[in-house]
């Protein structure tokens, strides 16, 4: 099996977007006539319509969305293709998945609480914190550096871990320890703090950094401090490679153009930089979350939204643990068999969670660029 080399998800999502923005200059109806409802029927068919073009050129054998509008009700869900390509399945609402790097949103939340409880200081370096690790200019990084993408460390994430797993058929388990000897054997990738550059070594960082002020385990922290709070029941830190039932299978596209079912790959090596599993129940909660920062000081809430520029300068941001374009918050997620996104819109009020069971394609970044077009088009 070959793979190819992870991408940014988020400047690609943007180049779908942009491309989904051709231009259609309709008026819209006269602001002193009746408020229309977004999703109204005609908006509900082009959703429809979009994910139907999607998915005859993709790959992907399944897709789900949930696109919900604050005062307009339950929202909806729209499923296409098999969760199971053995015995059909259809995608069901209910399917657990594996949201990749949605997980990070979900760590920086976790440090942020732990901020407000004088646990961690944000303008002390990750070095001070974890001085035995001997990180690259360690003594440099703060933590907003490391939530914001801006440390300059290499990405353990890179074409020999890929190919290690790849060769192990997905079971090898990787150690916090084994991904950092890799990673800081790297020189450093650019002066701390000088640049903005995609790296899963922050956050496997940030996850020790969690348990080395608390004494507990990630997942500890998250359920004590996220999930039990918000009424999270459906979100795991995974102890083996086997997903709880019911669960969509995620599939990897072959270079002979064939799909391997790579559903139990042990996802060890994505930490909390993105090991979690979840469903659309507890996704829409963390939406919500994602938008009101309620677990968080007034404070902390503007450190949360305190953005930098992106791979897009001017378009794209990245902020403690979020991804923001335009009007949009949230984040894109893809591990091996799956891409997720989990996207906000806090001046439509509207919520957009999608999984699709391969990343091949990124099928669910395309589909909310679409979505995004049609919902909240740029002007």
């Amino acid at each position: 099996m070959k793979f190819r080399k992870f991408t940014n998800l988020f400047s690609l999502l943007i180049v779908f977007l942009i491309a989904f923005i051709a231009i259609s200059c309709k008026e819209s109806s006269s602001p002193t006539g009746p408020q229309i409802k977004t999703l109204n029927s005609e908006t509900i068919e082009k959703l429809q319509t979009a994910t139907d073009e999607i998915m005859m050129n993709t790959q992907a054998p399944g897709l789900m969305a949930y696109i919900g509008v604050d005062g307009e009700g339950e929202g909806i869900y729209i499923t296409r293709g098999v969760s199971n390509l053995v015995t059909s399945e259809p995608m069901s609402i209910n399917n657990y998945f594996r949201i990749g790097s949605i997980t990070k949103t979900i760590t920086t939340e976790a440090v942020l609480i732990l901020v407000d409880e004088g646990k961690i200081d944000l303008n002390q370096s990750i070095s001070f914190y974890l001085p035995d690790l001997k990180i690259p200019s360690g003594e440099k990084i703060t933590i907003p550096m490391l939530a914001n993408m801006t440390s300059g460390l290499y990405d353990y994430a890179d074409e020999d871990l890929i190919n290690s797993l790849s060769n192990s058929h997905g079971q090898k388990v990787f150690t916090p320890d084994q991904l950092l000897t890799g990673a800081f054997s790297y020189p450093m990738r650019f002066e701390p703090g000088t640049k903005y550059e995609y790296c899963n070594t922050n956050y496997l960082l940030l996850g020790l950094l969690i348990t080395k002020v608390t004494g507990k385990p990630v997942m500890d922290i998250f359920t004590e401090k996220i999930f039990q709070p918000l009424g999270m029941k459906n979100t795991f830190w995974p102890n083996t490679s086997y997903m709880p039932y019911p669960y969509s299978h995620g599939y990897f596209l072959e270079s002979n153009n064939s799909l391997t079912d790579v559903t139990n790959w042990n996802p060890s090596w994505a930490d909390a930089a993105g090991c979690l599993i979840s469903n659309f129940s507890d996704l829409k909660i963390w939406a919500k979350e994602v938008n009101e920062r309620k677990l968080l000081s007034d404070k902390m809430k503007s450190v949360r939204y305190a953005w930098v520029d992106g791979d897009i300068p001017g378009v794209t941001s990245s902020g403690f643990g979020l991804e923001k374009a335009w009007d949009w918050i949230g984040k894109t997620g893809a591990i091996m068999g799956y891409n997720s996104q989990l996207f906000y819109n806090p001046i439509k009020k509207i919520t957009i969670l999608i999984n699709t069971n391969s990343m091949d394609g990124y099928p669910a970044s395309s589909t909310f660029a679409a979505f995004a077009n049609i919902l909240a088009p740029i002007k």
